[in-house]
C-alpha cells in the first residue's frame, strides 16, 4: 500500500452542528473545475459558476428553530451544468424535517420554469461499506429543468429544527470556503434576548450588525468574498483557516461537555457478562497496562466499524451489552464497550471528542463541532482509538495527532490536546535482497518491517492480500512500482499487534535487464508496499503556496542488497549525498564488495507539528528536489580506462 494515511470517521454530531447541516448543503455542493482555457476564454482562471445564499433563522424561547433558505447558483460555463443541474438536500426526519417551498430555473430573460413536483425525489440516505446510516435519514434531489449558460437555478427550503440533544442549548457554524464561489451570502438570526446567543466571525469580508426588537434581537451577518481560488492539495482545513461564523449559547467547553456528557445513560454500571469477558480477556495478565492492552486488542479484532446514527441522533451509544451481541457498532459503541470493560478491571477512561482529518484548530466559541470519540486512560496518560482496527495500543491514526479534544466525563469537559507525533515511532523499512542472473533476471524478496502509522497501513494491507490473494496482490505492488513481475507475499496477520510489523514477499521482474551490461540500467525496488523515502510525509509541493499544510514525521529506509552472477560486469562506484537541513535528513550510501551493491536511502522527517507553515515551502523544495533525483538514481556500466572514478548520483 503506497498511502500512509489511515483516515476513518465516525461522526457524533454534525460538523457543523444539526440547525445548518441543511442550508450547508448548498455551499457543499461539489462545483465544477474551471474549464481549459481556450481563445473564447480570456478570463481563465474564473469560476464556471457563483453562488448567492439567504438564510432567515427564526428563533423562539423553547429553541425550536424555523430556517427558510434560498440558494440561487449562477451558471457561466456549460461544465456547470451537469455539475449542478440535480441538487441534493439531505436532512433528518425526526431532527429537522424539510420541505422544498420552491424551486426552478430561472431564464437570462427572467422568464421562471418551474421544476415539476415529481421531478423532487425523496429517498433514504445512501448506504454504502461500512455506513448504515440513521434510519430516518433523507435526502431530497431536485432535477432542474431546460437549463443554459447564463441561467440561475434557484430552491428555497423550509426546515423546522426540533433537535433536542443538547437540551437547553442551541449552536450553528458555517464556514464559507474559498473555494466556493460566492457571490453574497447572507444570514438574518432573530433570537430572544434572554437567550444570550454569543456570537463571533472570523476572517475577512464578513459584516454583523446587531438590531434590538424589543423582546428580540436581529444579528445580520453579510459576506462578499475578496476572492476565489481552488484549494491546494495537501492544505489543512477551510475549517481553521477561511471565514467563518459561529453563534452559540454554550459559556465554555466544560458547559458543551457536561451537556454531552449528560446523553450517556448506565455510565458505571458493570454487567456480570462484561466482567466475565473482561476477566477471560486478561486472564494471566497482572499488569494494568497490558490488561489495558489486551481490551484494547480484543476490541479492534472482535468488534466490526459500522457507523450507525441511532437514539438521539447520533450522540448517544448503543449500551455495551448490545454492542457485544452485535459485534459491531459507531464510534461512540466502541468507547462505550471497551469503556465497560476497562472499568470491569478497575482501569480508568475518559471519553474524547476529536476532529479527523486535516483540522487542527477548533472555532472560537464553544460548539459541538467534533467528528469522532475515542479514549484517553489517565492511568497511563496515553489516548486510544478502540475504532482503529489496525492500530497497535496507544497508537493513533496519522489524523489524531497535535490536535485540540474535549475530555468528557462526569466532571464536564476538558480541554487538551493529543501529543504530536514523533520520528522514532513512526518507522518503516524495506530490505530487499535480489540476484541478478547471467540472462539479466531479477528475483528476490522484500522484507518490509514498520512502526506507528506505516504498521496500521501495513496491516491494512495484509487485509488487502487476503482480499485479493497472495500472488495478485504481490503483481499488483509491483506494476505500481512499474517493474511488472510476479510474486507471493507470506501469509500476514492483519491483527497481530506486535511491533515492528513485518510483511514478507518473493518476486521475480518479467523484464530482464538488457544483457550485455553497457550504460545505465535501472536499479530493481523489490516489493515494498509503502512509499519511498521522502514521499508521503511532507505532502506535495506547491509553487508559491498559500496555505499551511499537513506534514507529519517520521523515518523511511530502503535497503536493496544485488548481488551479480559471476561473469556479469560490475557497475560503477556510485557516490552518495547527505542532504540535511531542520525539517528533514536524507542520506544515500552505496557499497560495492564483491559481487554485491549495497544501497541504503533513509529520510527522517523531524517536524515538530502537524501542521507546517505555508512560508517553509520555499526552503523544502529544492532539497526534496534533490532528494527525488537520488531516487532515480541508476546503476552505470560505462567503463573506461582513463575515468574510474565514482559517478554521481542522478
Amino acid at each position: 500500500m503506497n498511502s500512509i494515511s489511515m483516515r476513518r470517521i465516525g461522526p457524533v454530531m454534525s460538523a457543523i452542528g444539526a440547525l445548518t447541516m441543511l442550508v450547508a448543503s448548498a455551499m457543499a455542493q461539489p462545483g465544477p473545475a474551471t474549464p481549459t482555457p481556450t481563445t473564447n476564454d480570456p478570463d481563465r482562471n474564473s469560476p464556471a459558476h457563483n453562488l448567492s445564499l439567504d438564510i432567515h433563522m427564526i428563533v423562539r424561547p423553547d429553541l425550536t428553530v424555523t430556517v427558510n433558505s434560498t440558494t440561487r447558483l449562477k451558471i457561466l460555463r456549460e461544465s456547470a451544468i451537469r455539475a449542478l443541474g440535480q441538487q441534493t438536500v439531505p436532512y433528518v426526519e425526526s431532527l429537522n424535517p424539510l420541505e422544498v417551498v420552491e424551486a426552478y430555473t430561472e431564464k437570462s430573460d427572467g422568464r421562471k420554469l418551474f421544476v415539476d413536483p415529481a421531478n423532487i425525489l425523496t429517498r433514504d440516505a445512501a448506504t454504502g461499506l461500512n455506513a448504515v446510516y440513521q434510519r430516518d435519514a433523507k435526502v431530497k434531489t431536485i432535477i432542474f429543468p431546460d437549463i443554459e449558460v447564463g441561467d440561475t437555478l434557484v430552491y428555497a427550503l423550509k426546515v423546522n429544527r426540533v433537535d433536542k440533544r443538547f437540551p437547553g442549548h442551541l449552536f450553528f457554524q458555517a464556514a464559507l470556503p474559498r473555494s466556493v464561489p460566492y457571490g453574497t451570502y447572507h444570514l438574518t438570526v432573530d433570537e430572544p434576548k434572554s437567550l444570550a446567543l454569543r456570537a463571533a466571525t472570523n476572517g475577512e469580508g464578513f459584516s454583523h450588525t446587531v438590531t434590538d426588537m424589543g423582546e428580540d434581537q436581529r444579528h445580520e451577518f453579510n459576506f462578499r468574498p475578496d476572492g476565489w481560488r481552488l484549494d491546494e492539495p495537501g492544505a489543512v482545513s477551510f475549517w481553521d483557516r477561511d471565514p467563518r461564523i459561529v453563534f452559540t449559547t454554550f459559556k465554555d467547553l466544560s458547559e458543551l461537555g457536561a451537556s454531552y456528557w449528560s446523553s450517556m445513560k448506565d455510565r458505571d454500571v458493570i454487567d456480570p457478562e462484561i466482567q466475565t469477558l473482561a476477566d477471560d480477556i486478561t486472564k494471566g495478565i497482572d499488569s494494568k497496562r497490558a490488561q489495558a492492552a489486551a481490551i484494547d486488542h480484543w476490541v479492534k479484532k472482535n468488534i466490526r466499524y459500522v457507523l450507525v446514527f441511532l437514539g438521539s441522533g447520533g450522540i448517544t451509544p448503543n449500551p455495551p451489552l448490545t454492542v457485544l451481541k452485535n459485534k459491531f457498532g459507531d464510534c461512540k459503541d466502541h468507547v462505550a464497550l471497551m469503556g465497560a470493560l476497562l472499568r470491569a478491571k478497575g482501569i480508568a477512561s475518559e471519553q474524547v471528542l476529536i476532529n479527523l482529518g486535516n483540522s487542527y484548530r477548533l472555532p472560537e466559541l464553544p460548539v459541538p463541532s467534533f467528528n469522532h470519540v475515542m479514549l484517553y486512560l489517565p492511568d497511563f496518560d496515553l489516548y486510544t482509538d478502540p475504532t482503529a482496527s489496525y492500530a497497535s495500543f496507544a497508537t493513533l491514526p496519522e489524523s489524531s495527532y497535535d490536535k485540540p479534544v474535549l475530555h468528557i466525563s462526569e466532571a464536564g469537559g476538558r480541554a487538551a490536546r493529543t501529543p504530536p507525533a514523533k520520528a522514532d515511532d513512526h518507522v518503516t523499512i524495506a530490505r530487499t535482497t535480489a540476484s541478478i542472473g547471467a540472462d539479466g533476471a531479477v528475483k528476490g524478496t522484500t522484507r518490509q518491517t514498520a512502526t506507528g502509522i506505516f504498521a496500521i497501513s501495513a496491516r491494512s494491507t495484509a487485509m488487502q492480500i487476503q482480499t485479493q490473494g497472495r500472488e495478485k496482490y504481490a503483481e499488483t505492488i509491483l506494476r505500481g512500482h512499474g517493474e511488472p513481475g510476479t510474486g507471493l507475499f507470506e501469509a500476514a496477520a492483519p491483527f497481530d499487534f506486535a511491533e515492528p510489523y513485518v510483511i514478507q514477499g518473493a518476486f521475480s521482474l518479467n523484464t530482464k535487464l538488457q544483457i550485455p551490461f553497457n550504460g545505465p540500467r535501472t536499479i530493481p525496488l523489490g516489493i515494498p508496499i509503502h512509499r519511498r523515502p521522502g514521499v508521503g510525509l511532507l505532502g506535495q509541493r506547491i509553487a508559491g503556496r498559500t496555505t499551511d499544510f499537513v506534514c507529519f514525521p517520521g523515518k523511511q529506509v530502503e535497503e536493496i542488497e544485488l548481488t551479480f552472477a559471476e561473469g556479469l560486469p560490475m557497475p560503477r562506484p556510485i557516490r552518495g549525498r547527505n542532504i540535511d537541513n531542520k525539517y528533514f535528513n536524507y542520506q544515500s550510501h552505496y557499497v560495492i564488495s564483491g559481487r554485491t551493491l549495497t544501497i541504503r536511502r533513509e529520510f527522517r522527517s523531524n517536524v515538530a507539528h502537524q501542521v507546517c507553515a505555508k512560508e517553509i515551502e520555499s526552503e523544502l523544495t529544492e532539497p526534496l528536489q534533490e532528494v527525488a533525483r537520488s531516487l532515480r538514481t541508476r546503476m552505470s556500466f560505462q567503463p573506461s580506462a582513463t575515468n574510474t572514478g565514482p559517478v554521481k548520483e542522478e
